[in-house]
């Protein structure tokens, strides 16, 4: 019995109170039917009584007619009519709950052949808004430690709020279902911090996942050849990117005098 009543209380709250309503129920349907047996002819008839006053519904086709089942039926409504409004709340606060968790970037994502970027820039920005913007549909999962919310959450990308050198945020962004991953440096380190940083997530990533092809941004050239050993498919070299721009823009500028 005992093991019985520990079982009872580790359930959800809603459920116990399931169970606590079915059971007042059914006592009032017994005790209705041997109280008015002319108007509960039946223990049956007696429970859909009390269901109907409990749901606060009171079709009247069953009446009581003494006192004792009057205030069983006073306490039925009462029962019932707290019930219905403990499940309207407890439904409402647990979407608000999993939609908020969503937001915040809490929840696991479970669907595949997604793309994942990591960090948040003007970059990524730019590359996610391209990537929605292009024929192609991709379903796209932000990772980020540095934000507390979703900063594309009406765009419909997914966010996972923390690091991308641990495992566990790697296994909640479904590293094992995933096709590309793109991992950007982080802009509130120095250069090779930040390349550090990537390499480290590199290595987490393809330690979880041997075939996901991974692209990364290294700022220095001193650590690209970490980068691929760790597992990177190709680097994207920015600085380089921005002198050969410079260069050009520099070289067109003397073109033109």
């Amino acid at each position: 019995m005992l093991r019985i009543y520990h079982t009872y209380l580790r359930l959800p709250m809603l459920i116990r109170l399931s169970i606590i309503l079915m059971l007042i129920l059914y006592l009032s349907a017994i005790l209705a039917h041997f109280l008015e047996k002319k108007t509960f002819p039946t223990i049956f008839e007696g429970f859909y009584w009390a269901v109907m006053t409990a749901g606060t519904v009171g079709y009247g086709d069953y009446a009581p007619h003494t006192f004792e089942v009057r205030v069983l039926a006073i306490i039925l409504v009462f029962s019932g009519g707290s019930f219905l409004a403990f499940s309207t709340v407890h439904f409402a606060s647990a979407v608000v709950k999993k939609e908020n968790r969503f937001f915040e970037g809490k929840n696991m994502y479970k669907n595949k052949n997604h793309f994942i970027v990591v960090g948040w820039n003007e970059r990524a920005r730019k590359t996610i808004y391209a990537m929605m913007e292009s024929k192609e549909t991709y379903e796209i999962l932000l990772i980020d430690d540095s934000l507390t919310s979703n900063p594309l959450y009406q765009e419909g990308v997914h966010f996972i709020q923390g690091k991308a050198s641990e495992d566990q945020i790697w296994m909640k962004a479904n590293i094992d279902q995933a096709q590309v991953v793109l991992i950007t440096a982080d802009a509130n380190l120095k250069e090779n911090e930040a390349d550090m940083n990537t390499i480290l997530s590199i290595l987490t990533a393809r330690g979880l996942n041997e075939k996901v092809l991974i692209h990364a941004e290294i700022l220095t050239s001193e650590q690209t050849a970490n980068a691929k050993r760790a597992g990177a498919d190709h680097i994207i070299q920015t600085s380089n990117l921005a002198a050969n721009e410079m260069v050009n823009c520099l070289y067109n500028k003397l073109m033109q005098k």
